[in-house]
C-alpha cells in the first residue's frame, strides 16, 4: 500500500463527541447529526479508490461507530494523549504499514469531497506535506510523504496551529501544500455554511435530513434553536433516534 486515507474519529457518545455545539443545540442533537457526519463521509468514500481506515477514539469505540460506516478494513484505535500526540503516532507508524503517502482527514467537516483528498494524494507526489485549512485557523486534513516531526507539542484548538505548523516545517527546509480552505462544524454558527451545501448535495443525505429533524436545515437565529411545527426540540431528537435505531437493527 503506497497511498492511505484515515479519518479521525471518536464514538458518538453524548458529552464526549461535538461538546461545543452540544452546549447549544443540546448535546444528544450534537450526537444525532455526528452521526450523519460519520455515515455521509463512510458512504462517500467507500466508493472511492480511497476507501478510509478508521482512526477511532477510545478503545472501545468502534462497536459504536461500525454501524454507520461499515466494515473497512483497516481500524486503528487511538492511544493515550492528546489530539497532537495521537495523530502524531498515525503519522509515526505509517512506515510500518506500508504507507508512502498518508492523509488524515477530520470527521467534522462531512462536505469534504473525494476530489480535495485526490489533490492532497497528488500534491504529496512532489512535496512533504499538505494541509486543508480551516476559516477558524486550524485544519481538516493533513498529509505527509513519509515522516516528519511537525506535530510534536503543536497545541490544538488555539487558532494558531495550522500558521505554526506551516512555520515549524518551513524552519526545516521542508515543503508544504495548501489546498481549498473550508469550514468543519464546532459550534452553532458553523451551521451557516453547512446548510446550503446539505440544500444542494446529493451525498449529504444523512447530514440534510438530521439537520432537518432537528429543526436547523433553515437558517436561524442563534437562540432560537426549537423546531417548528409545534414540535419541540426534545419531541424531534427521540422521534429521530428512534427511525435511527429502527434502521440499525434492520441492516
Amino acid at each position: 500500500m503506497s497511498d492511505a486515507l484515515w479519518v479521525i474519529a471518536r464514538a458518538p457518545r453524548v458529552g464526549f463527541a461535538k461538546t461545543r455545539l452540544g452546549r447549544t443545540i443540546g448535546h444528544e442533537q450534537a450526537i444525532l447529526l455526528y452521526r450523519a457526519f460519520l455515515q455521509d463521509l463512510a458512504a462517500r468514500f467507500s466508493n472511492s479508490q480511497f476507501a478510509p481506515g478508521w482512526y477511532v477514539t477510545p478503545p472501545d469505540a468502534w462497536p459504536e461507530i461500525s454501524p454507520l460506516t461499515g466494515e473497512p478494513e483497516r481500524v486503528l484505535l487511538q492511544g493515550d494523549g492528546d489530539l497532537t500526540e495521537r495523530q502524531r503516532e498515525l503519522f509515526l507508524g505509517a512506515a510500518g504499514r506500508g504507507e508512502e503517502r498518508t492523509v488524515l482527514i477530520a470527521s467534522d467537516s462531512p462536505h469534504l469531497t473525494v476530489e480535495v483528498v485526490e489533490e492532497a494524494f497528488r500534491r504529496l507526489v512532489r512535496q512533504d506535506l499538505v494541509f486543508g485549512p480551516t476559516y477558524d485557523g486550524g485544519y481538516y486534513l493533513i498529509g505527509m510523504r513519509g515522516y516528519h516531526d511537525v506535530l510534536r507539542e503543536t497545541p490544538m484548538s488555539v487558532g494558531t496551529e495550522l500558521a505554526d505548523l506551516i512555520a515549524r516545517a518551513r524552519l526545516t527546509g521542508l515543503s508544504v501544500g495548501l489546498l481549498e480552505t473550508t469550514f468543519d462544524v464546532d459550534v452553532v454558527d458553523d451551521l451557516r455554511h453547512l446548510r446550503p451545501l446539505a440544500f444542494e448535495r446529493p451525498d449529504l443525505r444523512a447530514t440534510r435530513d438530521t439537520l432537518e429533524s432537528l429543526g436547523l436545515l433553515r437558517q436561524a437565529d442563534e437562540g432560537d434553536l426549537v423546531a417548528g411545527g409545534g414540535r419541540s426540540r426534545a419531541e424531534n431528537v427521540s422521534d429521530l433516534a428512534r427511525t435511527i435505531r429502527r434502521k440499525e437493527r434492520l441492516r
